[in-house]
């Protein structure tokens, strides 16, 4: 595995499960400013720290969905969304994230159409995480188990062949938390 230096686009103020599941969470905002780090953008851990803490309940990803409001420019633009892990949720920008897979959700083809082109987009390029909805299993591919060390989380890894002048993007993942008994 690599690591990578970490720009922390996770939002604070996110909160548990206070609807019904499945429910909608939405990242920072992904900008220029991304442009070769590790753009953490959501983080699951047991206990609260900078992400809402969901318990040693399994979370289930149903969807994503890339928002492009401004797109990217500037060179040839590629981004991919995968997994990466923190040591600790404590972990925020300018700390270390180790590659898990960095095109799990979101392979190079989709993201860097999507990242050029206005609108809602969702990953329709063969990944790990599409084989396993199509599959209709939810292994690690399509889930994730919360842990206060080692803490998963979705990472997007934005670059290009020259200096980004441009862009602004949200992730949302519709995710449910399986209840524990």
């Amino acid at each position: 595995m690599t690591t990578g230096t970490m720009l922390d686009l996770r939002r604070t103020d996110l909160r548990t499960n206070v609807l019904e599941n499945p429910y909608w969470i939405t990242s920072a905002e992904l900008t220029l400013a991304c442009d070769d780090q590790d753009a953490v953008l959501f983080s699951f851990p047991i206990t609260k720290s900078v992400s809402p803490g969901y318990g040693s309940k399994l979370i289930l990803l149903h969807e994503l969905v890339l928002e492009v409001n401004t797109v990217f420019a500037g060179g040839t633009i590629a981004l991919t969304i995968g997994q990466g892990s923190l040591a600790t949720d404590a972990v925020t920008t300018a700390g270390l994230v180790t590659d898990v897979d960095v095109d799990m959700y979101w392979e190079a083809t989709d993201g860097a159409a999507d990242a050029i082109a206005l609108g809602f987009h969702v990953p329709d390029t063969a990944s790990n995480y599409l084989t396993a909805k199509a599959a209709a299993t939810w292994g690690t591919d399509a889930s994730i188990v919360p842990a206060d060390t080692t803490v998963l989380c979705i990472v997007a890894y934005l670059t290009s062949s020259s200096t980004i002048t441009q862009g602004s993007a949200y992730l949302h993942a519709l995710i449910s938390v399986v209840p524990g008994v």
